[in-house]
């Protein structure tokens, strides 16, 4: 008997793809957005940075190890709900008890113990939901929905921002409302995304395989190896200078606080719109021409470039050229590199566990960045700014190398 081809994705799978992972965003993000330091400076006042600071390193560990884990679990579930379904409900359901835990914290340990709980719940979801795409989606068609799905993760974003604009001090409300909304996003899923693909029966879970599902061989598959290191340097140069965003205005470009706060604002909502608008455009690009290392390529290009022109700049308006360079780059590489590693990583049964390894590539470097950027600021002057005490040019020169050493490892991705 021939084999059926499957050249489209029903329409209520790619509906409840893009759907439940805007809303996992938006009750993952709120709160490193804001409601997190909110509730810091509840806490201890005083110290608010500092708790912040442990917090989400804590949680960002966290998410660090337990995306692969769940992933593994999720490919290896053999259940009459599926294997994906199963832990994206949980994931998102287990939001809610985590988000009151935190809501109602009034130490550092609480809203420590309620970070991990969502962290632990919403990787769970996340590491399943992204696996869905490698199960559900045909190839000529995942580089498509790889956009659509990275400009929902980016779009995400936005209900959290206007959330804080309509309740600032409302903490409590800022911590429920997201996790709600991950939790009906569960239930969306729950009934769209059935019909789970027949796999064969998996090897058993024990603590062995659960440890070395947070591993890969680069051996075995080279190519997931570069898109991989890819991952980390693009994220590496980018979260090398988000962290110090705000201070790189106020020291290069002399302006105060307030000024530095609303610019930062203005330029995260024009990434925010540009990451959505490439992300959505390249994806489907990407799959009527499936020349997916060149958009790789056009991505590192302009990250490069957004890094050489904030290594120079001295006004504002070069500010919004480098973040809308940004911006377009980020989209445009988010919209095409999960169906770039579906295809180079090592087996499809578990893909999961892969696409948890994967990710790993964008949580890591956040953790790292920050410990990074102090090093390279402390070196000498700013040749831009003599009068400045940090180096903020040769951090954005750090990033520029990230990028371009990214870029050029394009050419050794096969198939």
């Amino acid at each position: 008997m021939a084999e059926l081809v499957l050249v489209r994705a029903p329409r209520r799978t790619v509906t409840a793809l893009l759907v439940t992972e805007l809303l996992l965003t938006f009750a993952l993000a709120t709160p490193l957005i804001a409601t997190l330091g909110l509730k810091a400076g509840e806490i201890d006042p005083a110290a608010k940075e500092g708790l912040l600071g442990v917090v989400t390193a804590v949680g960002a560990l966290a998410a660090f190890l337990l995306n692969p884990v769940f992933g593994h679990l999720s490919d290896r579930t053999r259940s009459r709900y599926g294997r994906r379904r199963p832990w994206i409900v949980a994931g998102l359901a287990g939001g809610v008890p985590a988000a009151v835990v935190m809501a109602t914290a009034t130490g550092t340990v609480q809203l420590l113990v309620g970070w991990l709980l969502a962290q632990a719940s919403y990787n769970a979801a996340l590491a399943a939901l992204s696996a869905v795409i490698a199960d559900r989606v045909p190839p000529e068609q995942q580089a498509t929905v790889s956009g659509w799905f990275g400009a929902a993760g980016f779009a995400g974003v936005t209900p959290g921002l206007v959330l804080v604009g309509l309740l600032p001090g409302n903490v409590a409300a800022l911590f429920l409302i997201p996790a709600a909304a991950g939790a009906l996003g569960g239930l969306l899923a729950w009934r769209m995304l059935r019909d789970d693909t027949v796999v064969p029966e998996a090897a058993p879970v024990n603590l062995r395989s659960v440890l070395s599902s947070m591993v890969f061989d680069p051996r075995l598959s080279p190519s997931f190896t570069v898109v991989w290191v890819q991952r980390f340097l693009l994220q590496f140069a980018n979260a090398l200078i988000g962290t110090f965003g705000l201070f790189y205005l106020m020291t290069r470009l002399e302006m105060s606080t307030a000024a530095a706060a609303a610019l930062v604002s203005a330029t995260g909502l024009l990434s925010l719109l540009l990451n959505v608008a490439a992300a959505g455009v390249s994806g489907k690009l990407a799959s009527r021409t499936r020349a997916y290392r060149a958009f790789i390529v056009v991505a590192g290009l302009l990250l490069t470039a957004s890094m050489l022109v904030k290594m120079v700049a001295d006004t504002v308006w070069p500010i919004y050229l480098a973040t809308g360079l940004a911006g377009i780059g980020l989209g445009v590489f988010y919209a095409v590199d999960l169906a770039l590693v579906i295809r180079v990583m090592p087996g499809s049964a578990d893909s999961a566990r892969y696409l948890g390894v994967f990710n790993i590539a964008k949580a890591l470097p956040q953790s790292i960045a920050p410990a990074v950027a102090p090093l390279l600021l402390a070196v000498g002057g700013d040749p831009v700014a003599p009068t400045a005490d940090k180096n903020y040019f040769l951090l954005f020169c750090g990033g520029a190398v990230a990028a371009l050493l990214a870029t050029a490892l394009t050419p050794l991705i096969r198939k």
